[in-house]
């Protein structure tokens, strides 16, 4: 099975060979799992308080699972590594809602806005 990598460069530096981090998609798609279990915290934008509460998850986890901690420190401090995770943890509680409430067409036309968000994040990202 291939592996797909995100290509991510550290905030405020610009691109070069030497600055370019790679994390497995997977790992992004974990984070993102793992915000959408927990309690949010107070926020103005709803996936804020999730992506909060990430943070503070993970500080616990910092020195249980370095290799882990690793990839999110990579994640959250690069250009594009917030918008990523946030588009993906949109998406994640949109489809909770839907399973909970059933689908609309709204929540099919809010599905497909984030979805096409999250694959240009994506493409944008993909290891070249």
């Amino acid at each position: 099975m291939n592996t797909i990598e995100i290509a991510l460069v550290p905030i405020s530096e610009i691109e070069t060979d030497e600055n370019i981090q790679y994390i497995p998609l997977e790992k992004v798609e974990y984070f993102a799992y793992i915000a959408t279990t927990l309690t949010p915290l107070d926020a103005f934008i709803k996936v804020d308080g999730y992506t909060n509460a990430l943070w503070e998850y993970m500080q616990e986890k910092k020195y249980q699972d370095k290799e882990l901690f690793s990839f999110y420190d990579k994640l959250i401090h690069a250009n594009m590594g917030h918008p990523i995770l946030s588009s993906l943890i949109e998406l994640y509680l949109l489809e909770k809602e839907m399973r909970n409430e059933g689908i609309s067409d709204e929540y099919l036309y809010q599905y497909q806005k984030l979805q096409n968000e999250y694959l240009y994040l994506l493409n944008q990202l993909e290891k070249r």
